[in-house]
């Protein structure tokens, strides 16, 4: 049976969960194919895993494929989270209390280009990005608590579950949102090589099927999908993968989920990103990033695997 790797933007959690459903039931093997969830590799980006041939498809945002070095050979497949998930934390008593005190700050990021969304917002938003010093680091959380970054990056589903864990204190922080800015960016899609699409058609359209399988069931079985990363990580405590499983819904249960369906790749997301990275980062594209983008796949799935509401 062929096996097929899918790289992670993270470490296996409820974030991927239908991925890990497909793998570790048989929503994957019953359409002949093995699935294999690779975790994060922060020497190694997920575009840069399928682009150096390390994962067949992997788990990225739009921004990951327009800021990759061969965006062109690129196509968007899925997306399970249709609205942006970050949120940003400021310390208020940093003399923070709006978004402008932000400048001459500096804030926590995660490392591998990660930050476009952030810097747009704050473009917008009037803050030069050469006032702040950005400080790439896996653990935003705690460098925000310890005072040394008076912002920091989070998801709502992981990073800002463990802030408020830890003892941390919503009304001693200003909670900036992207979206207020018109600035807020998807950050989970599928993405494969045109040319891996291209060389067997069938294939993809069984993965396709079996990620969407796996999605669909773990929005019908919640029991399920927590037992299974309860399974793969035990080291998380159950409340915390219960809890980041129902954020994961709400942001799947919201834009072209609700117009289209479950998992449908709206060419949207791709020129959003693209007015992120011309606007912040100067580049232009002599192509139409709608072209990046492929939906006969996701057309030509059960109707049952597409659904609107659960």
């Amino acid at each position: 049976m062929e096996k097929i790797r899918l790289r992670l933007l993270w470490y296996p959690q409820a974030q991927f969960v239908g991925a890990l459903l497909a793998e570790h039931r048989d929503f994957a093997s019953r359409r002949g194919f093995q699935l294999e969830c690779q975790p994060v590799d922060f020497s190694e980006g997920p575009v840069s895993a399928i682009l150096s041939g390390n994962a067949d498809l992997c788990i990225a945002s739009p921004s990951h494929m327009l800021e990759s070095s061969e965006p062109e050979s690129l196509v968007f497949l899925l997306t399970f989270q249709q609205s942006g998930s970050c949120v940003y934390l400021a310390r208020k008593d940093h003399d923070i209390d709006s978004i402008r005190c932000l400048a001459g700050k500096r804030i926590a990021v995660w490392p591998g280009s990660e930050d476009l969304e952030l810097k747009w917002m704050l473009s917008k938003a009037g803050v030069h990005l050469s006032d702040i010093e950005f400080v790439p680091t896996v653990d935003t959380v705690q460098m925000l608590m310890d005072g040394q970054v008076s912002c920091a990056q989070m998801t709502t589903y992981n990073e800002y579950l463990k802030f408020l864990k830890l003892g941390g204190d919503e009304s001693t922080v200003l909670t900036l949102h992207a979206r207020d800015y018109d600035a807020d960016l998807i950050k989970d899609g599928v993405v494969a090589l045109k040319s891996w699409v291209g060389s067997d058609t069938v294939r993809v359209q069984a993965v396709v099927e079996s990620l969407l399988a796996g999605w669909t069931h773990a929005l019908h079985h919640q029991s399920d999908a927590i037992d299974l990363c309860k399974q793969i990580r035990a080291d998380v405590e159950e409340e915390h993968h219960r809890m980041q499983y129902h954020e994961i819904k709400k942001l799947i249960a919201s834009g072209a989920t609700n117009s289209h369906g479950l998992g449908f790749p709206h060419t949207d997301h791709l020129k959003k990103a693209a007015s992120a990275v011309s606007e912040v980062e100067g580049g232009q594209f002599d192509f139409d990033v709608n072209r990046l983008v492929d939906t006969q796949y996701w057309q030509a799935a059960e109707p049952s695997l597409r659904q609107t509401a659960w």
